[in-house]
């Protein structure tokens, strides 16, 4: 398990979108700036225990040449926000094990420029990754759609498709717009 000495905060889970009994816990997030506070399953991917998360990748020009700021990796239990300002490289490359296992599967949407940025700023090469973004693409193609080839799918746009999710919600997204010493500022 994950150190406890992480910054700490958690959200509440919304209603469960299929009418069901509503979700009653809620969900911690820790800001991660060593690799003692990530989950040892993670920092130890293997067979007996494989895992599914999500994640994704937030920075300054996030490509090859963008500085990569964040990691969110999120578990079933919790969610993890990998400082990589405050952690640092050694933070990013304790990281690489997991992101390179083909025993953790990583559910990200659009992750070429996530991909790009941990390639060639940490030699990272993600591996066992699901892009809900082409996972999309094929399946409006398989069903006689035409997209251009600069033809964005949203995040958002996918889960308001009725013929996936279909979630007419209003979303409150949290957005990290600065650190200052272990404190985040969330709008």
């Amino acid at each position: 398990m994950a150190s406890s000495s992480s910054h700490q905060t958690s959200i509440p889970l919304p209603p469960d979108p299929g009418g069901g009994k509503p979700l009653d816990h809620e969900v911690p997030i820790h800001v991660v700036t060593e690799s003692s506070q990530l989950p040892d399953e993670f920092l130890n991917p293997s067979a007996e225990k494989q895992l599914i998360i999500g994640f994704d990748c937030e920075g300054v020009d996030l490509c090859r040449h963008g500085t990569l700021c964040i990691m969110q990796l999120a578990f079933p239990d919790a969610i993890y926000l990998v400082d990589a300002i405050k952690g640092g490289e050694s933070l990013i490359q304790a990281c690489k094990p997991a992101l390179e296992s083909s025993h953790i599967t990583k559910v990200i949407h659009d992750c070429k420029r996530d991909s790009e940025a941990l390639f060639f700023q940490f030699g990272i090469k993600l591996h066992n990754v699901v892009d809900t973004q082409i996972a999309y693409s094929q399946i409006e193609e398989q069903e006689g759609r035409i997209r251009l080839p600069d033809d964005y799918i949203s995040f958002v746009g996918l889960l308001a498709d009725p013929r996936y999710c279909g979630i007419l919600y209003v979303i409150v997204f949290i957005c990290i717009v600065g650190f200052r010493s272990n404190n985040l500022i969330f709008v």
